[in-house]
């Protein structure tokens, strides 16, 4: 029997992934995002393949009234939520010297409340229909990393209010799992938004990381978002989920690690690392 699902920052990456690998298994997907009935191309194959089984819909989930609006479509139209997909999100990267409060505010806004908006919002529909939420995190909901203090803090957030979302919606028939991927070939990086403040004192860490990230992204072999997706369904299809799962050898291995070392040592020996990748001599 095909399943509904409801998939938010479709718009690119990981969102457009997981809209194909749902459609192609039959399943009926309701894919949002902002301003998405104006990207006509994104999903234009899908919508002349899969007819009837596609629906596009403009949400921006950290407005309010766009969400209350979205499910008021949703009850109109008999639509149950089988599977909900908080995937919106984007990366808020830079020293915290140079990031503005309202920079942070944002990337708390949508990584964070737009997630638990969304989720409170729909929450009398999913547990009408037992089903499941998946929240994406990242491998940074688990592990810290320089530079990335405001982008971490969010997701550390998703981790915390998953988990206790998990034990307070498993006796009601409806179970929480987080995605935790680590770098795939999307437009994330590219996305992404740095610090506005000018602050010199992390001048070079600045340059060593972002030195860092193009390296990474430019890799010919960087892990595929379809490979995720179909993790994702596979995932979805199980009577019983796992709290966590974590996507790509690079979350795999740091999840590892994490839990085959003790916190002191890691602790030290993280410092050392990126004391050696970002306070290096650029160009030596």
């Amino acid at each position: 029997m095909s399943r509904t699902i409801v998939i938010t920052g479709a718009t690119s990456g990981f969102g457009v992934a997981i809209v194909r690998e749902f459609l192609s298994h039959g399943e009926t997907v309701i894919a949002t995002g902002r301003n998405l009935s104006s990207r006509k191309d994104i999903f234009n194959d899908e919508r002349n393949k899969y007819k009837d089984l596609l629906i596009e819909f403009d949400l921006d989930v950290t407005v309010e009234s766009e969400c209350h609006a979205f499910k008021k479509m949703l009850e109109a139209s008999g639509h149950s939520i089988d599977i909900l997909i908080n995937n919106a999100g984007y990366g808020l990267f830079g020293a915290l010297g140079n990031l503005s409060l309202d920079q942070i505010r944002h990337q708390f806004e949508v990584n964070f409340f737009g997630m638990v908006r969304v989720t409170q919002t729909l929450l009398p529909l999913v547990i009408k229909s037992k089903g499941k939420i998946f929240n994406f995190s990242s491998v940074f909901g688990f592990s810290g990393f320089p530079l990335s203090s405001a982008y971490c803090a969010s997701k550390f957030a998703v981790e915390g209010f998953s988990e206790s979302l998990d034990y307070e919606l498993r006796p009601h028939g409806v179970q929480v799992c987080l995605i935790e991927p680590g770098g795939y070939r999307t437009k994330f990086g590219s996305s992404s938004v740095w610090g506005n403040q000018k602050e010199e004192t992390y001048d070079l860490q600045t340059q060593n990381y972002q030195s860092l990230r193009n390296k990474i992204m430019s890799r010919k072999n960087y892990q595929d978002p379809a490979d995720l997706a179909l993790g994702v369904w596979r995932l979805s299809k199980k009577s019983s989920l796992p709290l966590r799962v974590p996507f790509g050898k690079d979350a795999n291995a740091t999840a590892f690690i994490r839990k085959l070392m003790p916190a002191g040592v890691l602790h030290r020996m993280s410092h050392m690392m990126f004391n050696k990748i970002f306070l290096k001599k650029i160009n030596q």
